[in-house]
């Protein structure tokens, strides 16, 4: 019987334990960019002409880090026709301020600007974030 109690009072310490291994998470926001690599002219941004962007505006505006990943998609151009072209998606967590969103809008208006483009979809979300 006393070991039996033993087995229920470790299984019941061991559960408690583990129920109070919380982490602690903060608000943030995820921001993503969807950056497209197809000129008006049917041209490609070159990877030398991306890195370009990423090393002079993208670095220096997001210090403390942001992730960039390669994506492929599609979207219904002003024209009408259908746009499939390769992209680049910068993932950035933040805390949202007005500050941190005029960055952001000023990295997406010079991308347009420097290589023509007529977007950049930006989506933000809000999240808890842990590290």
């Amino acid at each position: 019987m006393i070991r039996f109690c033993n087995l229920i009072s470790f299984v019941v310490l061991l559960t408690l334990t583990a129920c109070n291994t919380s982490y602690r998470a903060v608000k943030m926001t995820k921001t993503e960019l969807y950056f497209g690599l197809s000129k008006p002219d049917g041209s490609m941004i070159s990877p030398q002409a991306w890195q370009a962007f990423a090393d002079t505006v993208i670095a220096p505006t997001f210090i403390e880090g942001s992730t960039i990943i390669d994506g492929q998609g599609q979207w219904l151009g002003k024209n009408g026709q259908l746009v499939s072209e390769p992209s680049k998606i910068l993932i950035l967590l933040s805390k949202l301020t007005p500050k941190r969103s005029k960055q952001i809008e000023l990295v997406r208006e010079k991308y347009k600007k420097y290589y023509e483009q007529e977007a950049v979809m930006r989506i933000d979300e809000s999240m808890k974030v842990a590290f």
